[in-house]
């Protein structure tokens, strides 16, 4: 995550797209918790009202799935194994 084109994301904007090395997309969704969560990585709880972000898996396979993680965790991480990383319009939450 290198490129100053990607710094700062996921935000309320612009999601985060790439490709990990079983050849699934991955994503990170910006999320506001709405209740306790325990990150997807470390395992620590994410509160309700913590800024983190969301992981979905759209595996090649067929199906998906998605945790939740700690923004450190995530940029940390899971970012620096993803390939070809790119900025993407954030969907719109369900809510």
């Amino acid at each position: 995550m290198s490129a100053n084109h990607l710094k700062g994301l996921p935000d309320r904007r612009r999601s985060l797209v790439g490709v990990d090395d079983r050849g699934d997309e991955v994503s990170l969704v910006r999320a506001i918790s709405q209740k306790l969560y325990r990150c997807g990585c470390c395992r620590d709880a994410i509160e309700p009202g913590d800024d983190h972000v969301i992981v979905r898996y759209v595996f090649r396979k067929g199906g998906s799935e998605h945790s939740h993680w700690h923004r450190r965790c995530a940029l940390e991480v899971l970012v620096p194994q993803l390939r070809g990383l790119s900025a993407t319009d954030a969907s719109p939450s369900p809510r």
